[in-house]
């Protein structure tokens, strides 16, 4: 394969990544405009996201029941809808228009709630970008933008913070989830690509085939990764919090 034809086969890629974000951000956004406040609606958004809309004061008991239900952590409690109308605020003397920070960072991290089934609460800078630059914020944001909406987050104690992986990669951690020594060396070699295999880890790492396979299995019990079977390409193991 050429340059060009690996050039462009990558950039098809991106596009279709993009593309399946977007498509999935327009389907929360649609059950959230949609959700009528009522226990049932409370439930089916628990039961798809692995999150509790609590919009209603009057739901309070409804949604302890709900969250207590579903395993769901307090942090995945969300009491108010972010728009994307109120991270833009009029610049000085109402001229052009400045980042909201903090708003910002409560964006992201609703969405990244909403996405925690897929990701397990873990996620990189560029994943996380790809994940607010979107409709009325598309082409406003720069990378510095996410890393100071991060910082707030993690100054108001509503996310554990970032870690720098042994490949350089920074990830945020949007969830209080404890990791031990192996499962971090099996995140920061599949940060690379966005996937693994049973083979590369054994190979990089020397470790023996059960030590390996357990800490992969603990990953996919966090919802970290996620196992696929192809008869052509055999057994991997996907990051979707990774994927860049």
């Amino acid at each position: 394969m050429g340059i060009r034809e690996l050039r462009d086969k990558m950039e098809k890629k991106r596009y279709m990544q993009k593309k399946a974000t977007e498509f999935k951000l327009e389907e929360i956004k649609t059950d959230l405009e949609t959700a009528a406040e009522t226990g049932e609606k409370l439930e089916e958004l628990a039961r798809k996201y692995g999150v509790v809309i609590a919009t209603s004061p009057k739901l309070q008991e409804e949604v302890e029941r709900i969250r207590k239900q579903y395993g769901i952590p307090k942090e995945a409690v969300i009491t108010h809808i972010m728009t994307e109308e109120e991270i833009l605020k009029k610049g000085a003397m109402g001229i052009g228009t400045k980042i909201d920070h903090e708003k910002l960072g409560m964006l992201l991290y609703q969405r990244a709630m909403l996405k925690r089934k897929e990701n397990g609460g873990i996620m990189t800078y560029a994943e996380s970008y790809l994940l607010v630059n979107t409709g009325k914020l598309a082409k406003k944001l720069e990378t510095k933008d996410i890393e100071k909406a991060v910082k707030i987050l993690k100054k108001n104690n509503l996310i554990p913070g970032t870690q720098e992986l042994k490949s350089g990669v920074k990830i945020i951690r949007f969830l209080p989830i404890e990791l031990t020594d192996d499962q971090n060396e099996i995140i920061s070699i599949a940060s690379r690509k966005g996937f693994t295999t049973l083979e590369e880890i054994m190979l990089k790492t020397d470790w023996v085939k059960p030590r390996a396979q357990a800490a992969l299995q603990a990953l996919e019990q966090e919802g970290i990764t996620r196992k696929d079977e192809s008869y052509a390409e055999g057994e991997k193991y996907y990051f979707p919090g990774l994927m860049h």
